[in-house]
C-alpha cells in the first residue's frame, strides 16, 4: 500500500519555457487570432456600407482563416514542445499568409477603383483585410526573433 501512495507521489520532471519561446508562441497565437478576426471584418462593402462582404464569405478569406487557425495551433505546440523545425514553420506560415494577404489587398484596391467610378454602388474598402495583414506580419515577425 505504501509503495502504490510513493509511487503516484513522485514528482514529475519540470521543463522550463524559455522567453523567447514564450514569445514566438504567444505571437503566433495572437497573430493567428488577429487574422482570424480580420477575416470575420468586413473587407468591403456597397452602397455606402449597406451591402458588407466579409472575408470568411470569398475563397481568400477562408483560405486566411485556416492560416490563422494553423498558426494558432502550431503556436500552442511550439509552446508545449519548442521544436526548431516548427519555429520555421510557424515562420513561413506567416510569410505565405503575409505575401497572400499583401496580393489580396492589392486586388481589393484594384477592384475599389473599378467600383467607385460608379456613383451608384458607392463602393467603400473596409479594415478587415488591413486587421488580416497585421496579424500576418506578426506571425512571420516570429522568424526574427532568436535566443
Amino acid at each position: 500500500m505504501m509503495e502504490e501512495i510513493r509511487g503516484m507521489t513522485t514528482p514529475r520532471k519540470v521543463r522550463r519555457i524559455s522567453l523567447t519561446q514564450a514569445c514566438i508562441a504567444w505571437s503566433a497565437i495572437g497573430g493567428g487570432v488577429i487574422v482570424i478576426l480580420g477575416a470575420c471584418l468586413p473587407w468591403f462593402s456597397l452602397f455606402a456600407g449597406l451591402q458588407p462582404y466579409r472575408g470568411v464569405d470569398v475563397l481568400n478569406g477562408r483560405l486566411l482563416t485556416g492560416g490563422g487557425i494553423l498558426s494558432l495551433l502550431a503556436g500552442a505546440w511550439f509552446f508545449r514542445r519548442g521544436d526548431h523545425p516548427l519555429r520555421w514553420g510557424i515562420g513561413l506560415l506567416g510569410f505565405v499568409m503575409l505575401a497572400f494577404a499583401s496580393w489580396s489587398v492589392v486586388q481589393l484596391f484594384i477592384l475599389y477603383r473599378e467600383l467607385a467610378a460608379d456613383p451608384m454602388l458607392v463602393a467603400k474598402p473596409g479594415p478587415g483585410l488591413i486587421v488580416v495583414t497585421v496579424g500576418a506580419l506578426l506571425v512571420f515577425a516570429t522568424l526574427f526573433l532568436s535566443d
